[in-house]
């Protein structure tokens, strides 16, 4: 009989087959939670302004959940903000080791960034959005974008760390979304309930949620938002990514195994640990966490906003925004900044998958 918490238990066998998975069904189900989280964003934008301004917020907030619900009831989808708590737990607990943890974050964060992308695409292609720049939804689109990266861009050390943390408050939010979902077990209604509204909350309150921003300021971009992709990498993705991984890291899952026991599948039946035994298991566990987020900081952020820039404004010169027409409409309307950059970032990303993955297959870390 295992000394494990249930819920702990549960959700570190999650993590575990998580950090199982090949090359391709990683990247392809982190592909799935990207396009299912775009579809909630995609929802909300549409429906807010289906309705007068009073409400609009609520109704924005209300039926973004349908991402993470459909991620959880239809399975196949690996969101790498809920993987900032579930392939950590099966470290901690020592069923997965370090490096198959960093190896399912580099698949995770890699498709979520792919999926969120082409369903931009989609829906900037479907004009669902609208025909003119002017249109609800369109305009709904390029001030959202505009409003994320508008802190960091006003003033950037400040800016930086109110983004950082709003990260937090949204990923403790969305773990607790996940946590209440494992917890409810077969209860489908029960489910559905306790990932609601912690979901809706967090799109309430205005945190911020790296996956869903990797759509909404895409889409912006794509209908014309005054928005760079060296922006959206620099002035939203690198703090909220970094807020986000704290939120699910720390503030839930080390936080609900310290207070569940900090047990491993080592550990007797029966095992209780002092206080100070489980406060240093807990803080051994921060050294994956800063390793991660340097590797995932550098390798998926950092040098994806260097590439952007350097076709945004080195080689091609799109700086400036001029729009070709397409089909009369806004979306699409610059070659640079809607096709080339994006598609090169897309080829990155593939490619810096398989190198991380090929050298983290063998490498070990020891904490």
């Amino acid at each position: 009989m295992s000394c494990i918490d249930p819920t702990i238990d549960a959700i570190s066998s999650a993590g575990q087959s998580k950090t199982k998975q090949s090359f391709l069904v990683n990247l392809l189900t982190g592909w799935n939670a990207g396009v299912f989280i775009a579809i909630g964003a995609t929802l909300a934008t549409i429906v807010s302004q289906k309705v007068s301004s009073d409400w609009g917020g609520f109704m924005f907030a209300a039926v973004f959940p349908i991402g993470l619900i459909g991620i959880i009831f239809m399975g196949g989808a690996d969101l790498f903000t809920g993987d900032c708590m579930i392939t950590p737990m099966a470290t901690c607990t020592r069923k997965s080791k370090i490096g198959e943890l960093y190896r399912n974050w580099f698949l995770a964060l890699g498709g979520n960034l792919i999926g969120s992308i082409c369903w931009a695409w989609i829906i900037a292609l479907s004009l669902i959005y609208g025909t003119s720049i002017s249109a609800g939804s369109a305009a709904k689109a390029i001030a959202i974008a505009e409003g994320k990266i508008a802190l960091v861009s006003a003033d950037f050390v400040g800016g930086f760390l109110t983004m950082v943390f709003k990260g937090i408050i949204c990923n403790l939010l969305v773990n607790f979304a996940i946590y209440q979902g494992i917890k409810s077990n077969s209860n489908l209604m029960a489910k559905v309930f306790n990932i609601w509204f912690p979901i809706m909350a967090f799109v309430a309150v205005g945190s911020e949620h790296v996956i869903a921003n990797m759509f909404f300021i895409p889409i912006g971009i794509f209908s014309g938002a005054n928005v760079t992709w060296t922006q959206a990498f620099i002035y939203n993705f690198l703090p909220v990514l970094t807020g986000n991984m704290i939120g699910g890291y720390v503030f839930m899952g080390l936080n609900y195994w310290f207070t569940t026991g900090t047990h491993d599948v080592d550990d007797p039946e029966g095992t209780v640990h002092s206080d100070a035994r489980k406060v240093g298991r807990v803080l051994k566990q921060f050294i994956p966490l800063i390793i991660g987020w340097v590797i995932l900081a550098l390798a998926y952020i950092i040098i994806p906003a260097g590439i952007a820039m350097f076709l945004e404004n080195g080689i091609i010169g799109s700086a400036g925004f001029a729009r070709m027409s397409f089909m009369d409409t806004p979306m699409l309307g610059n070659l640079t900044v809607d096709l080339i950059v994006p598609i090169v970032i897309i080829v990155y990303v593939i490619v810096i998958s398989i190198v991380l993955r090929i050298a983290f297959r063998k490498t070990v870390v020891r904490i």
